[in-house]
């Protein structure tokens, strides 16, 4: 009984089976499609027999090997991809220890750079301010120790070079 149960549990599974890939096949091609391709080989089957039989020969021999061919090609495409993607990655990460260094070393010196630039700025700012006289646009003006301002010289207007006419008589500010 025990055999029984079980090969009647194998013949549920093989129908299963069937029918599940019944299914599949009539999603991908429909059952007239498949019956006219069935009817074209009978006929061709039955018209011309020698064809037919050195077709089906040479079908039945060549699948297997076009098959391990078309599974080798794309293993082959496969592995030179994953291999291309690996290799670039290694170069990529070895490129990386090199690029990090290089620019924490250029970042360094710009920042070294730039605070010398701007401590030169604010230091020649603060001396500007105290200098006793400055340039103000196109006049230049000496400050008096009472706080007021005079006039020195004024940029000529006559063209667009810098071109200080030193006055004679020192003129007052004009806030």
């Amino acid at each position: 009984m025990a055999t029984s149960d079980a090969s009647a549990a194998a013949r549920a599974k093989a129908t299963e089976l069937l029918a599940y890939s019944q299914r599949q096949v009539n999603r991908v091609v429909s059952p007239p499609t498949r019956q006219k391709a069935y009817n074209w080989v009978h006929d061709v089957a039955t018209k011309r027999p020698i064809l037919f039989s050195f077709v089906s020969f040479q079908l039945v021999l060549s699948i297997v090997p076009m098959f391990l061919f078309i599974g080798f090609a794309t293993s082959t495409i496969l592995f030179a991809l994953i291999s291309a993607v690996v290799f670039s990655l290694f170069w990529i990460s070895i490129a990386t220890l090199f690029l990090v260094p290089t620019v924490f070393v250029t970042f360094s010196i710009a920042l070294l750079l730039w605070a010398w630039s701007a401590s030169f700025f604010f230091a020649g700012r603060w001396v500007y301010r105290r200098l006793p006289f400055g340039i103000d646009g196109n006049t230049a003006v000496f400050k008096q120790p009472n706080g007021s301002r005079q006039v020195i010289f004024e940029r000529s207007k006559a063209n667009d070079a810098v071109n200080f006419d030193i006055n004679a008589e020192a003129a007052e500010v004009k806030e």
